[in-house]
């Protein structure tokens, strides 16, 4: 185990994307005051994903220690000046085995139990060959759904149907006219379903015609993809569904529906579609943002890594200069998610969104290159009342040399692409702004790139929907044209603020975040020995910054104990330390004794505190004094509704406590007859619960929550000004006489 341990020490200074086989590697990030602090947070990672047990029962040596629990390789600083705080990277190690190689289960690995505490945030996740051979990946990726479309260079544009409520023949006409323009991808916005205003199948069926006819006009190869937003049931059958009625495509919300449905349907044989992934809902599982939140995942991992290994081609996400704050570092890290080496897997598009305007195409290709696939939503629709040559536009503004298809080009032209080969000329010919036509006649029996032989996929007939509402005709009257200039010179206007508008939220949140940094006391480090002030988190009692603690190492003595260190451990200079302490119902503290004294505060439910052979109450605002040597234990009642908790304050310079048995102190009290009836319960519970727990006693275990520290406190070089509040004076030990117990 030592070789090993060495050997997987040296292999984790390796920057490989790929780990060593059998095992896959999580990079969390980690706020933490400290490293120790931030040790502590990661070994109890290592354990939650795991086995889900304190390290006493699965101890080192363990089959399953060794070969279950999670390693941490590595922890490091990491802070990079934006995080306010102490920011820790550590990598920790999981066997292949843990996830049984499927996709659920190894995502529940990475981050499953963790992910509902705060302070970690998973930054990248390395993973094994034998992993990635076990799931298929992007079918297409970059280069084949370049193939697929016809278009070898410059970007690909992407646009979305919208808006919810259009019926479905007016959604065919939208779809005609982008893919007239050369849109190479139309496809639902993420909120259409199945509802009555355009359902699934009727949709589906009206808008494949209509791309079909396009590129029958066109020459082009321009692709539909519907939205698989459905229960799970049937997003197979929708899918496939698509595919049979034409769909080149389709988008996925895996947030909704979940990252293993897109695997399902990228591994299938029989589907063979390229997949779009869909961000929506998965903004809750993000970290990050202006300032800098250390939770869920990083954009590049939720938002690139993952999508890819569950086998999307494509995944969306909002770009930064629009109207959901990303900023260009995490979009940067999403587009490097798409493309970063893993395995056998093809690079897949980034394609940003999310508010983009005709203005910021260029920019877009300076951050993300050519290998991009463009969403242009509402700009495109409102640049003018002519969607044909919106389209036309946009892809000139992109660098696209393929303005016109094969079809629509003079006989002397040649495509510029080798993927687009332009069938018999036909004798169709281009006319300028003709934008969507008013009426589209759907051939639903027309031809497509697949098979038209009946399928057993189950089709829904289109007399049992719900009648949407009726269709208007899209007549351009030159008070229409009128009315959508305006639009147009209102939303230039708009667009030219953009810009300035986001610069100046960013320089607010950035002053924000410069006045929190401020509160030096509240949110700088807590080590150290200056003023500090701990804020109780809202409806909690935890502390902000502050982690929770286990009450000692030996779980025989105690039960259902927790520990928060307040102040005293951090480098501060107190005669005394305070400490949190809370007991769940049915738990108690260890029964001990010792010869510094300690003060009780209840702060939390209520419970009883043992002082020798007579047990008291405790409620809210209550206080106890323990006298040197005095045995003592706290307890809360199995029946209690809620938690006991209390502050306890203990001398910084203090002995190691003895542990009492609970068999002594229940003889001593049934000898003095004031055997109390809870107490002998109480009592005999923890001698059944010890004979259980066969462990060192906690008087002698690691980590004792009265933390025996003798002679570390330096005393005061000068005498404290006469009369101050704080005036101490130092008892002298030496001379105080030996307190005696409380009980024989």
């Amino acid at each position: 185990h030592t070789r090993l341990a060495l050997r997987l020490a040296s292999q984790s200074q390796s920057c490989a994307m790929v780990a060593p086989a059998h095992a896959f590697t999580v990079t969390y990030d980690i706020d933490a005051p400290s490293k120790k602090d931030a040790q502590m947070i990661v070994d109890a990672i290592c354990l939650e994903q795991t086995v889900e047990l304190p390290e006493s029962l699965v101890p080192p040596g363990t089959w399953i220690n060794e070969h279950v629990v999670g390693k941490c390789v590595e922890c490091v600083e990491a802070n990079d000046g934006h995080h306010r705080g102490m920011m820790y990277r550590a990598k920790v190690r999981y066997s292949d085995d843990t996830s049984g190689f499927e996709l659920p289960q190894l995502i529940n690995v990475i981050f499953g139990n963790s992910s509902l505490k705060e302070r970690a945030r998973v930054s990248d996740v390395e993973f094994s060959a034998e992993m990635l051979a076990r799931f298929h990946g992007p079918r297409f990726g970059v280069k084949g759904l370049r193939k697929l479309l016809g278009v070898e260079r410059g970007p690909l544009v992407m646009t979305a149907l919208k808006p919810m409520g259009t019926p479905s023949e007016k959604l065919a006409e939208m779809c005609y006219a982008f893919a007239k323009g050369g849109i190479d991808v139309i496809k639902d916005d993420h909120g259409l379903a199945n509802q009555r205003y355009a359902p699934y199948e009727e949709r589906v069926r009206a808008c494949c015609a209509a791309v079909r006819r396009a590129n029958e006009e066109t020459g082009r190869k321009c692709i539909y993809a519907p939205c698989i937003n459905a229960p799970a049931h049937l997003v197979v059958s929708r899918a496939k569904f698509a595919k049979a009625a034409g769909a080149g495509a389709v988008l996925m919300i895996p947030g909704l529906t979940g990252l293993d449905s897109m695997r399902v349907l990228a591994e299938d044989p029989e589907f063979g579609l390229p997949i779009i992934a869909h961000p929506a809902i998965l903004g809750a599982m993000l970290g990050g943002g202006p300032r800098d939140e250390v939770r869920g995942f990083t954009h590049g991992v939720l938002l690139g890594l993952l999508p890819r290994l569950a086998g999307a081609d494509a995944t969306i996400f909002p770009s930064f200069g629009g109207r959901f704050g990303f900023s260009v570092e995490e979009c940067k890290a999403i587009a490097h998610g798409s493309r970063r080496p893993l395995g056998h897997y093809p690079a897949i598009f980034p394609s940003p969104g999310g508010g983009m305007t005709l203005d910021k195409v260029k920019t877009m290709m300076d951050t993300y290159s050519q290998d991009v696939l463009l969403l242009v939503g509402g700009s495109l629709y409102s640049h003018s009342s002519d969607l044909t040559a919106n389209a036309r536009h946009i892809l000139a503004m992109a660098g696209r040399t393929d303005i016109y298809g094969p079809k629509e080009l003079p006989h002397s032209a040649t495509p510029t692409s080798p993927y687009n080969t332009p069938g018999s000329s036909s004798g169709a010919t281009f006319t300028p702004g003709s934008g969507m036509r008013p009426k589209l006649k759907l051939a639903s029996g027309t031809p497509g790139p697949y098979p038209t032989t009946p399928t057993s996929y189950p089709v829904t007939p289109q007399s049992t929907y719900p009648a949407a509402p009726p269709s208007t005709p899209m007549s351009m009257d030159p008070e229409a044209v009128k009315v959508m200039s305006a639009l147009k010179d209102k939303n230039a206007a708009l667009e030219s603020k953009i810009d300035e508008l986001t610069v100046l939220v960013k320089h607010l949140m950035v002053e924000q975040a410069k006045g929190y940094a401020t509160k030096h006391a509240s949110t700088g480090p807590l080590e150290g020995n200056h003023s500090k002030v701990l804020n109780r988190k809202h409806g909690e009692f935890q502390w902000e910054r502050v982690p929770q603690e286990m009450y000692k190492m030996d779980g025989a003595s105690f039960k259902n104990c927790s520990r928060i260190e307040l102040i005293g451990k951090r480098g501060e200079s107190p005669c005394f330390h305070v400490r949190y302490f809370e007991v769940a119902p049915g738990g108690w503290t260890t029964l001990e004794h010792h010869q510094h004294e300690h003060v009780v505060i209840a702060l939390r439910g209520e419970g009883e505190v043992q002082l020798g052979l007579e047990a008291y109450p405790l409620a809210l605002g209550d206080v106890a004094y323990t006298a040197p040597g005095d045995v003592h234990q706290l307890r809360c009642k199995s029946d209690a509704k809620d938690a006991f908790g209390f502050i306890c304050v203990v001398a910084s310079d203090r002995d190691r406590p003895v542990e009492d048995e609970p068999y002594e102190l229940l003889k001593s009290c049934k000898l003095a007859h004031i055997l109390d009836e809870d107490v002998r319960t109480a009592l005999e519970a923890q001698i059944k619960h010890r004979s259980e727990h066969k462990a060192a006693h906690g008087a002698v275990a690691e980590g004792s929550a009265c933390e025996w520290k003798p002679g570390m406190k330096k005393k005061q070089a000068a005498a404290v000004a006469e009369g101050s509040a704080c005036e101490f004076t130092p008892k002298s030990k030496a001379k105080s006489a030996t307190p005696r117990r409380y009980f024989p």
